[in-house]
């Protein structure tokens, strides 16, 4: 699989290809490690290179005018073991964006689950709600995501407890209010406490039909004079080196915010964009609304993390760990015309615990040396009972934590008002900036506080630890909501069957634009509740499935694979 970098190639080549997959993130390589070894030419185009480079993000700047703002007085969502990392003061909103092979997994913590039934419904109470497909008829290829990813069995309810070595107690939680949910955390196969890294699915990217482009930044999309397929895309290098690429199908894999700016700003031939006549595309951002529900008393903190903690699943050999939240149920949703959410524990670990401190010293970290080595000494039943826990019992281990809170991930309800729109600035190439004005609804808003006081009730009813809920739900003020974005922006290029609410069909493909496909999390026709990862892939996998199909049933396609390389043109006389 050669690499070629655009910027030692000689200005106005020309590639080609038969799928041109536009971005080298998780997406766009789960969808060329599906078409590796396949009659079709795939090029792999990427705006970074093979490493991190913090000089080509400079490309993901936004105009931010919408959600989140900063209001005076209002407490930011703290941090934890097993949060994102969205919330951090030093990060604009929806940064978690990389431009690198691998893309955004170079700084996310592998946190993955499945969406439920419900979030595929057509909900009367949700207008443009409904997937052109069922979460049943998806489940093949979100098993085919899961052993990519490397994570256990795809259950994230209470089908998990038959299966768990050691199952969580059964708290008598009324189900009509709340059900259980687990997330899983994908991790490299060789270092179990390193989340996925997609650059390695690139370094086994080894196949005679793969390419990849790096340090080459797609800028503008060109149709054919009638608007009907793709003609060529042109490409920059950070210095400004022009290449084009004549495809016969390309993907767009740039992430939910980059997706709609692409076909936004390709307007040689139609002056509102790609897939913009009906003024669909970019509209319906949403993302995940994340903000802190409640915490509980330090001395609460080990009788409630016995309940809320990591389960483990034993899976071809392995032990699988799932963890344990609550999420208001289908039925509260449906009755009280609500969205979906889930709550999920959060630990912050005290500098006393011996488990980090044990940690610390097996890696060779020797700046805390002296407290470490006598915490470790002190402890050695905590640590003993840990050891049973993880390795008998299958559970997670024990901290000593300073805190223990549940914090919420929210759905949206989709606003047409909520949108990506092209900004006056632009980038490097000329390139308008997105301009990004998230909203968050109501909605999102009473169904997160449904939740935090069916977990406070359910708790009380039941006789377990007293939890207290953050001051803006304990209050009622909705105007001092604590909210930041998780980095999941998502339905600017939403699926459906109306081109008057969608800009893709059922396969992925722009409406009235053969060949041009979107794939991500741009393309959810709602958000759902969930990480979107494993979701992303898995519709990934099933878009690679069409392409193969498609383009391997054309008469020209031969027997066995074409043991080529992408044809490069170069101008007479270089």
């Amino acid at each position: 699989m050669p690499i070629r970098d655009l910027r030692s190639t000689p200005s106005d080549a020309e590639f080609r290809a038969d799928v041109a997959i536009i971005g080298g993130g998780p997406v766009g390589l789960t969808i060329a490690r599906e078409l590796a070894g396949s009659r079709c030419r795939v090029l792999i185009i990427e705006s970074g290179g093979a490493d991190f480079e913090a000089e080509r993000q400079a490309l993901n700047a936004v105009e931010n005018i919408g959600e989140p703002m900063p209001r005076e007085g209002v407490e930011s969502p703290g941090r934890g073991y097993n949060g994102s990392l969205a919330w951090l003061n030093d990060i604009a909103p929806f940064e978690l964006r990389n431009r690198v092979l691998g893309g955004s997994t170079h700084t996310w913590i592998g946190k993955c689950a499945s969406f439920d039934d419900i979030d595929f419904e057509r909900r009367s109470w949700l207008p443009v709600s409904g997937w052109p497909m069922t979460r049943e008829s998806l489940g093949p290829t979100l098993d085919r995501a899961a052993r990519l990813l490397n994570i256990g069995p795809n259950f994230y309810d209470e089908q998990l407890f038959e299966l768990l070595h050691s199952p969580p107690d059964d708290l008598g939680l009324d189900r009509d209010l709340l059900h259980p949910f687990f997330w899983q955390f994908s991790h490299e196969r060789n270092r179990r406490g390193e989340p996925m890294r997609f650059a390695h699915v690139a370094a086994e990217l080894v196949a005679p039909n793969i390419d990849i482009l790096t340090h080459a930044t797609v800028t503008q999309v060109h149709l054919d004079p009638d608007g009907r397929r793709v003609a060529s895309l042109d490409v920059r290098s950070p210095e400004g080196g022009r290449a084009s690429v004549r495809p016969e199908a390309v993907v767009l894999c740039a992430g939910g915010i980059e997706n709609a700016r692409l076909l936004l700003a390709s307007r040689s031939v139609m002056p509102s964009g790609i897939g913009n006549s009906r003024d669909v595309v970019g509209r319906y951002l949403a993302d995940h609304p994340r903000s802190t529900l409640l915490r509980f008393d330090r001395a609460d903190i080990d009788a409630v993390a016995r309940h809320f903690n990591f389960y483990g699943l034993a899976d071809q050999g392995r032990t699988q760990f799932y963890l344990h939240g609550l999420r208001l149920s289908p039925t509260v949703q449906r009755q009280e015309g609500l969205v979906n959410c889930a709550a999920y524990p959060v630990q912050v670990h005290a500098v006393t615990d011996p488990w980090a401190a044990l940690k610390r010293l097996m890696r060779g970290d020797r700046t805390r040396l002296a407290r470490d080595l006598a915490v470790v000494a002190r402890s050695p039943a905590f640590l003993a009972k840990g050891t049973y826990r993880r390795m008998v019992q299958k559970r997670g281990m024990m901290h000593r934590s300073d805190e223990l809170r549940f914090d919420v991930m929210v759905e949206q309800k989709l606003d047409a008002e909520s949108r990506v729109t092209l900004s006056e600035k632009v980038d490097r190439h000329g390139v308008p900036l997105p301009r990004v004005d998230w909203k968050i609804g109501s909605t999102e808003l009473q169904s997160v506080k449904r939740l935090a006081r069916a977990l406070v009730s359910e708790f009380g009813r039941n006789a377990l630890p007293q939890p207290h809920l953050v001051d803006w739900i304990a209050w009622d003020e909705d105007a001092k909501a604590a909210f930041t974005d998780m980095a999941h922006p998502s339905c600017t290029t939403r699926m459906g069957n109306d081109p008057a609410t969608s800009v893709v069909d059922a396969n992925a493909m722009v409406h009235g634009v053969e060949g041009l496909f979107v794939a991500g999390s741009s393309v959810f026709p709602t958000p759902g509740h969930a990480n979107p990862t494993l979701m992303t892939l898995g519709l990934a996998m099933r878009l690679a499935d069409h392409l193969k199909a498609r383009l391997e049933s054309r008469p020209t396609a031969t027997a066995t694979p074409r043991v080529v390389t992408q044809d490069v043109v170069v101008p007479a006389g270089r």
